[in-house]
């Protein structure tokens, strides 16, 4: 198998750089994070953060939930179980197209 092949397997929506930078923002949280704190971590448009984690959501490798708390709607992500599992074979597939390509073992 070419190293490039390993990639092509992998989980189509972890290859975008902004759906990767999510799921490893949320995957790493101890606890969900809310719309501006992950807009803020991550440095992206509100449509951008909006679109992406749609998708995830639709994979069902995030949770989004919407509430309003007082007056104010408040959006928060979770990084799912699904979500740390696909990140967990991404990461593995990587590492494996990595030593093949640099001839490690």
């Amino acid at each position: 198998m070419k190293p490039s092949e390993l990639l092509l397997g992998s989980n189509g929506l972890l290859t975008d750089r902004v759906r990767l930078a999510i799921m490893a923002t949320l995957a790493a949280a101890p606890e969900p994070l809310d719309f501006n704190t992950l807009l803020d971590a991550l440095q992206l448009t509100k449509g951008n953060l909006s679109a992406h984690s749609q998708k995830l959501e639709e994979a069902g490798m995030i949770e989004v939930k919407k509430e309003f708390v007082g007056k104010k709607p408040r959006t928060t992500y979770r990084c799912t179980d699904k979500g740390k599992s696909e990140m967990r074979a991404y990461l593995a597939q990587i590492e494996a197209m990595l030593k093949m390509a640099t001839g490690g073992a």
